[in-house]
């Protein structure tokens, strides 16, 4: 149990009403719940669309926000056995009922009555928080919490990547230089691939060469089409990952014949325009992916043993009483990845 009855956290009362507020600690209620100290919170994409104004994202209203988070086991239930008080790790934030069709053959992601922490029910954007046991993933104490906060963003990024697989020599075409992007990148580089990076962000574009892109193109200056046709030899790309979730149609433009274009990036008010018998001519695969799905204890193991410049999309790193800078300097697209230290 925690020594404080009160803690400072990153609450949304309602649409206009956000802030950082003392509300009471949370307490353990069922068996196999823990009690876990934050250490660290990383600002995601989703948490920027749902608290802009206007908001293109719902979050339930009266939560604490956060998801992606590293902290110290401070309390356990009565029924907790993979975990104890002292131990370091890093959750999960999709809570599956367990009991659903698509739970029952491994697509968690997928459950028909998922809760997600930090929009659905209380996140962990806050000194301390309470969360299932069976969410809990140890990591080691020398991976800084700063960097270990990733652990969430990039299993969901995993999940793409081992959804459709890259081989060493293979030539990938990443559109959006944003967080999800770079991670993207940084996986096809580790993996042997040749690695191209589109976003029209020129300091994004910078970030791309400065975790090892082969290749950035700003699309507004040069076009884009031409130029992937160029470093592959007129063939296209053998993969092309949309890491924004509005380029299905370049995806489409830009990958081989018998390609993968792999749809990441989530945005519910997007449209494309799909024309299904380039699609079925070429034999172009189109594959979609949504957060982690049995990709934590991987994660962990990159995170752990320093495979990717992981460190270098981290841009801010701020208290949580500047909790709204963080937001506003993503949106902008002056801050990469922005991280919360408790």
């Amino acid at each position: 149990m925690s020594k404080k009855n009160t803690m400072k956290a990153a609450y949304y009362e309602k649409k206009g009403i956000f802030d950082v507020r003392d509300i009471p600690v949370p307490q353990i209620k069922n068996p196999t719940d823990i009690l876990i100290k934050v250490q660290a919170i990383s600002i995601c994409g989703t948490d920027v669309r749902a608290l802009a104004e206007p908001a293109v994202y719902e979050f339930h209203e009266g939560i604490v926000v956060g998801h992606e988070c590293v902290a110290i086991v401070e309390d356990t239930g009565t029924g907790v056995t993979t975990v104890k008080s002292g131990d370091r790790v890093v959750i999960h934030p999709n809570v599956g009922c367990g009991v659903c069709y698509y739970c029952r053959t491994g697509k968690i992601n997928l459950c028909a009555d998922f809760q997600h922490l930090g929009d659905f029910v209380d996140g962990v954007m806050a000194e301390y928080a309470v969360v299932p046991e069976r969410q809990a993933y140890i990591i080691n104490d020398k991976v800084p919490s700063h960097i270990a906060c990733l652990a969430e963003p990039l299993a969901c990024v995993l999940n793409g990547t081992t959804t459709v697989r890259v081989h060493p020599g293979e030539t990938v075409l990443v559109l959006g230089a944003g967080p999800i992007g770079l991670l993207f990148a940084m996986l096809y580089k580790a993996a042997g691939a040749t690695v191209i990076v589109s976003d029209i962000a020129e300091n994004r574009g910078k970030l791309a060469l400065d975790i090892n892109a082969d290749y950035y193109i700003n699309p507004q200056k040069e076009n884009l089409e031409e130029r992937v046709k160029e470093i592959t030899g007129g063939i296209g790309a053998d993969i092309v990952t949309d890491a924004v979730g509005v380029l299905l149609e370049d995806g489409i433009k830009n990958v081989k014949k018998g390609g993968d274009v792999l749809i990441f990036g989530l945005n519910s008010v997007a449209t494309s325009t799909l024309h299904p018998a380039e699609v079925v001519m070429n034999e172009i695969k189109v594959h979609g992916t949504y957060i982690a799905k049995g990709t934590f204890p991987m994660a962990v193991k990159i995170l752990e043993n320093k495979i990717l410049p992981i460190d270098k999309i981290v841009t801010h790193r701020l208290p949580i009483e500047e909790v709204k800078k963080g937001l506003q300097l993503m949106k902008t697209g002056e801050g990469a990845k922005v991280i919360i230290e408790m």
